[in-house]
């Protein structure tokens, strides 16, 4: 199998931990962000993160991937119900991150952002105006808003157990790391003892770094 991603990409993170969880092995493939060509050839579209399995198979979306996955291995199952209070944390923190990740994303070592033509590209899509991309980078405001869901995160995973391959595992386990994987990208933020622990453990569970030695 061959899994097509980026590595700032919250849902590559995601389809990245299924196989480092059920120990399934895996090719990972970095794209360039502006091969276009390559994804619209595999599914009809640009996006990733994309499977490559049986030959000339191909399947996009995240949570498809761990599904397929998920049936493949039987331990740990993802059987566990949502999260109510982590999924709506997660879909709260959707409303602002990018504009957080973003300017700072473009400006860290990552492989598809290797040429000049793939940042002209991201740059291109996800701020074709020109205006307000890079002075998000040093919003007070954004990095208040991104404190106090970090605040709040805190107290909800007083009860929320640390991700373990040896239990059961929820949606919510994959989301709520994704999203924390892109905030380590942004300089600034206090994490509370229980979300160090928990994005700390998780990184190391599924061997997948977090970004604080880049965050700016």
């Amino acid at each position: 199998m061959k899994l097509y991603i980026y590595e700032h990409c919250p849902f590559c993170v995601m389809a990245k931990m299924i196989f480092v969880l059920k120990n399934y092995p895996v090719e990972l493939i970095y794209l360039l962000y502006d091969d276009v060509q390559t994804p619209m050839q595999m599914v009809g579209r640009k996006l990733l993160p994309i499977l490559g399995y049986n030959s000339n198979s191909f399947m996009p979306e995240s949570q498809d991937i761990i599904k397929y996955i998920d049936h493949k291995v039987d331990h740990p199952r993802v059987i566990s119900p949502v999260d109510s209070a982590i999924s709506q944390w997660v879909n709260n923190l959707q409303r602002f991150i990018y504009r957080l990740t973003y300017p700072r994303w473009i400006k860290a070592p990552f492989p598809e952002f290797a040429t000049d033509s793939a940042k002209k590209y991201f740059l291109q899509t996800k701020d074709p105006s020109g205006k307000g991309f890079v002075s998000d980078l040093a919003d007070p405001a954004l990095l208040q808003r991104a404190q106090k869901a970090v605040d709040i995160l805190d107290d909800l995973l007083v009860i929320y157990p640390l991700l373990d391959y040896k239990r059961d595992l929820s949606i919510s386990d994959f989301t709520l790391f994704a999203q924390l994987h892109s905030l380590s990208i942004v300089k600034g933020l206090t994490y509370g003892p229980h979300v160090e622990e928990w994005r700390r453990h998780a990184s190391e569970i599924c061997s997948i770094e977090l970004h604080d030695e880049l965050a700016n």
